[in-house]
């Protein structure tokens, strides 16, 4: 008997990720699939998907279409800043639209302008993994801190690929292992 997605199983998922124009956003290839622990609040899958694999099986195939609200949150201006291209030059070599800065660590704090530590205050409120250079100017960068999808509604199409009950150190750890030779 195939065992039901519910708190505290190590569930496997393969996924594509489409808009509410029928795009395929992004797709998660049958060769590496999205492990995580269902109900341990695990940042490897939004809350709205979490909740409609509840009582899925091995094999289930299903799609669900989810508000912004339960996938990567409202689209906030707030969180699209322009920046003094010379106070990025210390973390990012070269300047492209769409490329990608990383949040920044502790030791790189202390060396920040008074606009940064503006920025990092943004940064801890909103918790971006990163900034993605939307437009680039004359002497600034306009960085923009909202996931690709925010304020989006998605359609995921999915399939279960494993169920299985976590072990105890997956469990203390809080995230699955992810076992490659499984696959």
């Amino acid at each position: 008997m195939l065992e039901k997605i519910q708190k505290n199983k190590k569930v496997a998922i393969v996924y594509s990720i489409m808009n509410g124009k029928g795009e395929t956003l992004m797709e998660v290839s049958p060769h590496a699939p999205v492990f995580y622990l269902h109900g341990c609040n695990n940042e490897n899958i939004v809350p709205g998907l979490e909740n409609a694999l509840e009582g899925h099986k091995e094999g289930d195939i299903f799609s669900v279409e989810l508000p912004f609200e339960l996938t990567f949150g409202p689209y906030d201006k707030r969180f699209v800043m322009e920046v003094a291209k010379e106070e990025l030059t210390p973390f990012i070599d070269d300047f492209w639209v769409g490329g990608y800065i990383e949040s920044f660590d502790e030791e790189e704090l202390e060396e920040m302008s008074d606009s940064e530590r503006f920025w990092k205050e943004m940064e801890e409120q909103h918790k971006p993994e990163g900034f993605v250079i939307r437009e680039i100017r004359k002497s600034t960068v306009v960085l923009d801190g909202n996931h690709p999808y925010a304020g989006m509604d998605l359609i995921f199409n999915v399939k279960v690929v494993s169920v299985a009950d976590a072990s105890i150190m997956e469990l203390e750890n809080g995230y699955p292992k992810e076992a490659e030779d499984e696959y």
